[in-house]
Protein backbone atom coordinates (compact mmCIF):
# COMPACT_ATOMS: atom_id res chain seq x y z
CA UNK A 1 0.00 0.00 0.00
CA UNK A 2 1.62 3.50 -1.12
CA UNK A 3 1.56 6.37 0.89
CA UNK A 4 -1.64 8.32 -0.34
CA UNK A 5 -3.40 5.17 0.10
CA UNK A 6 -2.71 4.18 3.84
CA UNK A 7 -3.33 8.06 4.46
CA UNK A 8 -6.45 7.91 2.93
CA UNK A 9 -7.22 4.56 4.91
CA UNK A 10 -6.37 6.11 8.07
CA UNK A 11 -8.39 9.21 7.77
CA UNK A 12 -11.22 6.65 6.45
CA UNK A 13 -10.88 4.82 9.51
CA UNK A 14 -10.39 7.92 12.11
CA UNK A 15 -14.01 9.51 10.16
CA UNK A 16 -15.94 6.30 11.16
CA UNK A 17 -14.75 5.79 14.76
CA UNK A 18 -15.43 9.65 15.49
CA UNK A 19 -18.23 10.28 13.55
CA UNK A 20 -21.78 10.32 15.38
CA UNK A 21 -24.53 8.14 14.92
CA UNK A 22 -26.49 10.25 12.52
CA UNK A 23 -23.33 10.83 10.60
CA UNK A 24 -22.50 6.65 10.36
CA UNK A 25 -26.14 6.60 8.95
CA UNK A 26 -25.51 9.53 6.43
CA UNK A 27 -22.32 7.46 5.19
CA UNK A 28 -24.35 4.03 4.70
CA UNK A 29 -26.20 6.01 2.26
CA UNK A 30 -23.34 7.00 0.54
CA UNK A 31 -21.83 3.69 0.34
CA UNK A 32 -25.36 2.14 -0.64
CA UNK A 33 -25.90 5.03 -3.38
CA UNK A 34 -21.86 4.39 -5.00
CA UNK A 35 -22.42 0.56 -4.98
CA UNK A 36 -25.92 1.29 -6.87
CA UNK A 37 -24.50 3.86 -9.03
CA UNK A 38 -21.48 1.18 -9.80
CA UNK A 39 -24.31 -1.99 -10.08
CA UNK A 40 -25.59 0.49 -13.40
CA UNK A 41 -22.54 0.81 -14.93
CA UNK A 42 -22.11 -2.86 -14.49
CA UNK A 43 -25.26 -3.85 -15.91
CA UNK A 44 -24.10 -1.49 -19.32
CA UNK A 45 -21.23 -2.88 -19.43
CA UNK A 46 -22.38 -6.74 -18.99
CA UNK A 47 -19.69 -7.07 -15.85
CA UNK A 48 -21.58 -9.58 -14.18
CA UNK A 49 -18.97 -10.23 -11.83
CA UNK A 50 -18.92 -6.72 -10.92
CA UNK A 51 -22.76 -6.14 -10.86
CA UNK A 52 -22.89 -9.25 -8.31
CA UNK A 53 -20.01 -7.90 -6.36
CA UNK A 54 -21.99 -3.46 -5.99
CA UNK A 55 -25.05 -5.50 -5.82
CA UNK A 56 -24.26 -7.02 -2.67
CA UNK A 57 -22.25 -4.64 -1.50
CA UNK A 58 -25.51 -2.62 -1.62
CA UNK A 59 -27.46 -5.17 -0.12
CA UNK A 60 -25.62 -5.70 2.90
CA UNK A 61 -25.55 -1.93 3.79
CA UNK A 62 -29.58 -1.66 3.46
CA UNK A 63 -29.80 -4.89 5.77
CA UNK A 64 -27.62 -2.83 8.16
CA UNK A 65 -29.73 0.24 8.26
CA UNK A 66 -32.92 -1.75 8.19
CA UNK A 67 -31.56 -4.36 10.68
CA UNK A 68 -31.00 -0.86 12.95
CA UNK A 69 -34.08 0.02 12.91
CA UNK A 70 -35.28 0.32 16.38
CA UNK A 71 -39.07 -0.59 15.82
CA UNK A 72 -40.26 -0.21 19.54
CA UNK A 73 -39.25 3.24 19.81
CA UNK A 74 -39.14 4.62 16.47
CA UNK A 75 -42.80 3.79 15.54
CA UNK A 76 -44.16 5.10 12.54
CA UNK A 77 -40.84 6.22 11.41
CA UNK A 78 -39.65 3.62 12.04
CA UNK A 79 -42.43 0.86 10.18
CA UNK A 80 -42.03 4.06 7.15
CA UNK A 81 -38.23 3.52 7.05
CA UNK A 82 -38.36 -0.72 6.90
CA UNK A 83 -41.19 -0.57 4.55
CA UNK A 84 -38.55 1.56 1.77
CA UNK A 85 -35.94 -0.62 2.85
CA UNK A 86 -37.71 -3.37 1.85
CA UNK A 87 -38.97 -1.56 -1.43
CA UNK A 88 -35.71 -0.51 -2.23
CA UNK A 89 -34.56 -4.36 -1.85
CA UNK A 90 -36.70 -5.58 -4.04
CA UNK A 91 -35.71 -2.75 -6.86
CA UNK A 92 -31.77 -3.61 -6.13
CA UNK A 93 -32.92 -7.65 -6.44
CA UNK A 94 -35.45 -6.85 -9.42
CA UNK A 95 -32.99 -4.78 -11.53
CA UNK A 96 -30.03 -7.47 -10.49
CA UNK A 97 -32.12 -10.93 -11.72
CA UNK A 98 -33.36 -9.22 -14.81
CA UNK A 99 -30.17 -6.85 -15.56
CA UNK A 100 -32.25 -3.47 -15.50
CA UNK A 101 -31.07 -0.50 -14.86
CA UNK A 102 -34.23 1.30 -14.42
CA UNK A 103 -35.33 -0.62 -10.74
CA UNK A 104 -31.97 0.49 -9.64
CA UNK A 105 -31.98 3.53 -10.80
CA UNK A 106 -35.63 3.80 -8.96
CA UNK A 107 -33.70 2.42 -5.27
CA UNK A 108 -31.18 5.32 -5.83
CA UNK A 109 -33.25 7.54 -6.31
CA UNK A 110 -35.30 6.72 -3.07
CA UNK A 111 -31.81 6.26 -1.53
CA UNK A 112 -30.67 9.83 -2.41
CA UNK A 113 -33.83 11.24 -0.89
CA UNK A 114 -33.44 9.89 2.81
CA UNK A 115 -30.07 10.78 2.12
CA UNK A 116 -30.51 14.15 1.89
CA UNK A 117 -32.98 14.04 4.99
CA UNK A 118 -30.92 11.97 6.85
CA UNK A 119 -27.75 15.10 5.91
CA UNK A 120 -30.26 17.78 7.42
CA UNK A 121 -30.78 15.57 10.69
CA UNK A 122 -26.92 14.88 10.82
CA UNK A 123 -26.53 18.86 10.50
CA UNK A 124 -28.73 19.01 13.62
CA UNK A 125 -31.28 21.65 11.67
CA UNK A 126 -33.64 19.02 11.89
CA UNK A 127 -36.84 20.89 13.10
CA UNK A 128 -39.68 18.42 13.74
CA UNK A 129 -40.28 14.61 12.48
CA UNK A 130 -41.69 15.90 9.86
CA UNK A 131 -38.46 16.77 8.02
CA UNK A 132 -37.15 13.20 8.82
CA UNK A 133 -36.37 10.95 6.58
CA UNK A 134 -39.10 8.23 6.26
CA UNK A 135 -41.87 11.70 6.04
CA UNK A 136 -39.81 13.26 3.24
CA UNK A 137 -38.99 10.21 1.13
CA UNK A 138 -42.78 9.51 1.26
CA UNK A 139 -44.04 13.02 0.43
CA UNK A 140 -41.64 12.60 -2.65
CA UNK A 141 -42.84 8.96 -3.87
CA UNK A 142 -47.03 9.15 -2.80
CA UNK A 143 -47.41 12.77 -1.94
CA UNK A 144 -48.25 11.43 1.83
CA UNK A 145 -48.10 8.49 3.36
CA UNK A 146 -46.08 5.30 1.95
CA UNK A 147 -48.05 2.76 0.09
CA UNK A 148 -45.61 1.22 -1.94
CA UNK A 149 -48.20 -2.26 -2.04
CA UNK A 150 -51.13 -2.39 -2.71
Amino acid sequence: MNNWAASSQRYYETSVTTSSPEKLVVMLYQGAIRFLKQAIVDIENHDIKGKNQSVTRALAIVNELQSTLDMTNGKEIAAELNRLYRYVREAIINGSMKLETKPIMTAVKVMSTLLEAWEVVASGTQESTETFPAYAAAQEYTGARIQLHG
